[in-house]
């Protein structure tokens, strides 16, 4: 059996990521994309500390913990008619925490996060391209503590119970959102 053979010189990183994450219309790709996002628009996206996969939460904004959770209406796939749109919520029993290394169980399952955001890829069909926009975006900024009241155990959660909890919001107002959170917490 021939051995392959390593081209001489460095490896291309970037050539990795385009290779691995090229398709931004792919269902863990978007994701990924919608948590840089929203990591960008509340200013909080340092490439030196890059992502953790599974930790207990996606970004933490002002000592506040953000869980960030992507659909779209359109896949890399071919459709007869748009996906239904649901967000996973699931309460957990633990949670493994980055920065020590630790689980963490919880008496009780729960919901790690202090604030989820739900981010809503619109286009049909979807492409590299608008995905990439963040104006072919809706965003919902909720409060744990409204899912945990009123969704209980619920595990997923679909756009009407979003739009009774909070209004669809811009990628700018991200921020906006947020900050109102976490003001409001300070002031308890």
């Amino acid at each position: 059996m021939p051995s392959a053979s390593v081209p001489s010189g460095e490896l291309d990183i970037d050539c990795f990521r385009r290779w691995a994450l090229g398709d931004l219309v792919d269902n863990r790709n978007r994701g990924l994309f919608a948590e840089w996002l929203v990591g960008e628009a509340l200013g909080v996206i340092d490439e030196a500390a890059p992502r953790r996969e599974w930790d207990a939460y996606d970004l933490l904004y002002r000592e506040t913990k953000i869980e960030i959770k992507a659909s779209g209406r359109s896949q890399s796939w071919s459709q007869e008619r748009q996906s239904t749109i649901r967000f996973g919520i699931e309460q957990r029993s633990s949670s493994w925490t980055a920065a020590s290394d630790e689980w963490i169980p919880h008496d009780e399952p729960m919901r790690f996060a202090d604030v989820y955001v739900f981010c809503l890829h619109q286009p049909v069909p979807a492409t590299n391209e608008n995905v990439a926009d963040p104006a072919c975006w809706m965003f919902w900024v909720i409060a744990t503590e409204t899912l945990d009241r009123e969704l209980g155990s619920q595990k997923s959660v679909g756009i009407r119970p979003l739009n009774r909890f909070a209004s669809p919001i811009a990628w700018s107002d991200i921020r906006k959102e947020v900050d109102a959170y976490v003001d409001s917490r300070q002031s308890i």
